[in-house]
């Protein structure tokens, strides 16, 4: 019987879905339901199940409309559930799988258990021992020359195809088990080619090629026609396992000519990926693209560890990369082409092929092509880039497909500059000005998921500053004419430039986003008075280094004492500037901020300098501070009623 729910065959005697645990239709013939009253009561079940899913989608729907800013301009009604009637008993409803309201145990407890593991995973782990069993049997007849090449391989074929037939002749009775006999058919056919390719030499190559893409093509369309995840799995499984059954990774085990057609591992890999491409294509199965992708590193990679010494950069970079672009087609292609969207699932096995692929190709490309790798990293940037484009072209298909792949692509950009300049100071220069032209794509093309790749490339930007550009060499260094100064330059630039687009388009921000000008805009301004209170202090260390070195002890005490004083000073000019911005500009906290620091300086001024300066510098240092703050005060009270407020006005 088939579930009207999730199209799967069911056990003629069962009342409900061993799946997805939906009622079944009552058959009228058989007598089942033990009469007209329990018929009713599963066709009020079944109708209460359709209403709540109703009511979830139109939820769904809505809250779509309102995360996009799309208000219906007549909202429809809310739904309310069936009310039976008071004389008509109605069953439980049955919710869907992982519905509102449901317990997971409660799904756990509808299952027919014993139908379930008797009727159908003993089925699936017979058919797996059999596959392993088969691929012994061949391996022992090999060794013990029982049965000539000839022989296993049409042997092998022949029990696929006997597997296959019955698969198909049980389909309607014994689902299940017609699965399970249809994917072991498949993986002893992906057996049989394998051997009389690799072993026995019996077809040639480019035959070979093509049995193992008509023997994908087969699977994945009785996949699709059963509607079984399980027979794809199976036959995936079982054609994985093939080589190893057969030794044909083992180079040792494998003679000569495993050793020289070490490529054609790679091409039987590809058309096992490529059966599991066909499938994703059509079917959302996210473990068996998972295992798919699990099982092609894995190979890949004892292929590599076998075989990378005897083959060509090329063979092992390019089977890596048409894997790689088979799986990308695997992990986006259903979303694009049947336009649904992606889940946290799917966008993981994105994000994981992608990481894979460039972990390992980074790997082998280091030795050989060093500067040729941030040109590979751009180019994967581009492939994404351009991925997120296709996807947005479908007309209707899910803007998370998109989102994801130009997120990928901007990590990928970002990755890209210090894998090609190392740790020069340009890296930080490149990532700053990403950042501000994220913001602004922001506003320009109106996707505001941009701003959050935004903040974290000037996240990393920070980080860089902190960690890698602070450092510079003391001997020979010059103020401002250096890189570290430039890197700091470009990024406050970038800061306040995003300061003043945020600003600009501070009508488009929501919540969070309206503290991020002023954010950038302090940072901006904490980084500026911290390179130049940097290069100031260097410039001075080095003078009075030279100093030291040419035994001068008078000349050394006198240039602490003016690195010292230019500090303060410095900072209270910078505090000064920021009170005038304030004033003229009406910012409250611009002027706060100058406030701050100025404070900072007297403070450094009466605890710090007052003890550590000579006396002539002292009393400058006094002078100076004295007069900035008696101007300071002459102006509060000159214009006390243009300036009244200046701390508690709103801003």
């Amino acid at each position: 019987m088939r579930c009207p729910i999730c199209n799967r065959e069911n056990p003629e005697d069962g009342r409900f879905c061993i799946f997805c645990g939906s009622p079944l239709a009552i058959r009228a013939d058989t007598g089942q339901g033990g009469g007209p009253q329990e018929q009713v009561q599963a066709l009020q079940s079944r109708l209460d199940f359709l209403q709540r899913t109703l009511i979830q989608l139109t939820d769904r729907v809505a809250a779509l409309e309102r995360s996009q800013g799309i208000v219906p301009a007549q909202p429809p009604p809310p739904l309310q559930p069936l009310t039976p009637s008071p004389a008509m008993p109605v069953a439980e409803p049955a919710l869907a799988p992982g519905g509102e309201g449901e317990d997971i145990f409660d799904r756990i407890g509808r299952l027919d258990w014993e139908q379930v593991l008797g009727g159908n995973w003993l089925a699936r782990i017979g058919v797996v021992a059999l596959i392993i069993g088969m691929g012994f049997f061949l391996k022992l007849a090999f060794d013990n020359q029982w049965i000539g090449p000839t022989g296993r391989v049409v042997l092998g074929l022949v029990g696929g195809v006997a597997l296959l037939g019955a698969g198909e002749y049980w389909q309607r009775r014994y689902p299940a088990l017609a699965q399970a006999l249809t994917g072991g058919g498949i993986a002893i056919l992906y057996l049989s080619i394998f051997a009389a390719l690799v072993f026995y030499e019996l077809i040639a190559f480019n035959w070979a090629v093509v049995f193992l893409l008509l023997v994908s093509v087969t699977a994945a369309g009785l996949a699709l026609r059963y509607g079984s995840m399980a027979l794809a799995v199976i036959g995936m499984i079982g054609a994985f396992a093939a080589p190893f059954l057969l030794g044909g990774f083992n180079r040792a085990a494998a003679g000569p000519i495993g050793a020289d057609r070490s490529a054609q591992l790679l091409v039987y890999v590809m058309a096992v990926d490529m059966g599991v491409l066909a499938l994703a294509t059509f079917r959302n199965w996210r473990w068996l693209t998972l295992l798919g992708l699990i099982a092609s590193l894995v190979s890949f990679g004892i292929w590599e560890g076998e075989f990378g010494d005897r083959v060509s950069l090329l063979t092992s970079v390019g089977g890596l990369t048409v894997m790689f672009l088979i799986f990308a087609g695997a992990t986006t292609l259903f979303h694009i082409v049947w336009r649904r969207a992606p889940t946290p699932a799917d966008q993981a096995l994105m994000v994981l092929n992608a990481a894979f692929y460039y972990g390992i190709s980074y790997g082998l490309l280091f030795e050989d092509f060093r500067l040729w790798l941030g040109g590979f990293t751009l180019v994967l940037a581009l492939f994404y880039a351009l991925l997120a484009y296709a996807a947005l072209l479908r007309s209707g298909s899910h803007v998370y497909v998109s989102f994801l792949a130009l997120g990928i692509a901007l990590v990928f950009l970002t990755v890209a500059v210090p894998v090609q300049l190392g740790d020069r100071a340009w890296t930080t220069v490149a990532w700053a000005a990403e950042g501000v032209v994220l913001v602004w794509l922001s506003f320009t093309v109106r996707m505001p998921r941009l701003r959050l790749f935004a903040l974290a490339v000037f996240a990393i930007t920070v980080w860089r500053l902190l960690f890698f550009d602070t450092d510079v060499p003391t001997r020979g260094f010059r103020p401002i004419l250096n890189e570290r100064f430039l890197a700091y330059a470009v990024a406050i630039g970038a800061a306040y430039l995003s300061a003043y687009l945020l600003w600009r388009r501070r009508a488009d921000l929501r919540g969070w986003e309206t503290y991020l000008a002023p954010s950038f805009a302090i940072g901006a301004n904490l980084f500026t008075i911290g390179i130049l209170s940097a290069d100031l202090f260097q410039y001075l260390d080095r003078r009075i280094d030279d100093a030291y070195l040419e035994g001068r002890p008078r000349a050394v005490s006198g240039l602490e004492d003016v690195r010292n004083l230019s500090l303060t000073l410095l900072w209270t000019a910078y505090a000064s500037l920021l009170l005038v911005i304030g004033i003229v500009a009406r910012s409250r906290t611009t002027r706060l901020g100058g406030l701050a620091l100025l404070a900072i300086a007297v403070a450094k001024l009466f605890v710090l300098d007052v003890f550590s300066l000579e006396r002539g510098y002292r009393v400058a240092a006094f002078i100076s501070l004295g007069i900035v703050l008696v101007v300071g005060g002459y102006l509060y009270q000159r214009y006390s009623k243009a300036i009244r407020g200046f701390l508690i006005e709103q801003p």
